[in-house]
């Protein structure tokens, strides 16, 4: 098992969770699960071995996901982060600043199709980590 791609998906609904997990890991990866940005940042923190990447919905009850993305960049920058979500669109503003900031990237919106997830998890394992352009987290200056 440690030597399949890991990955981690934050969602707090258990259904998108178990669905993500029914996607990928016949797909070759091994996947983990947290329902808050809270318990993702620990997994984050308490794995052995980067996350290569990490599926991440854009609206968490205890968090941001752009926000909880660049946490996670923070913890570990060779973790690529693929945003999914029911409520934003890749033209959205948000979106794109994060693709072109490097925080991000990929996108893939709700309802998403099997293959989108899979080659963007694909997709995602091949890129190469840069040094994190993120922006200013609530709070900072």
């Amino acid at each position: 098992m440690h030597d399949l791609p890991t990955i981690l998906v934050v969602d707090d609904e258990p259904d998108m969770c178990w669905a993500l997990v029914q996607i990928l890991r016949p797909a070759g990866y091994a996947v983990t699960t947290a329902l808050t940005g809270a318990e993702a940042l620990a997994r984050v923190a308490g794995c052995e071995r980067p996350y290569a990447v990490a599926v991440v919905d854009a609206k968490l009850p205890d968090q941001d996901g752009l926000e909880l993305a660049a946490r996670i960049c923070q913890m570990s920058p060779q973790t690529a982060i693929v945003l999914i979500s029911g409520y934003y669109y890749q033209e959205d503003g948000p979106i794109v600043a994060a693709i072109q900031q490097e925080l991000i990237v990929g996108f893939v919106s709700k309802p998403f199709q099997l293959d989108q997830v899979r080659l963007l998890a694909h997709e995602a394992l091949g890129h190469t980590p840069k040094p994190v352009l993120r922006p200013a987290l609530a709070g900072e200056e």
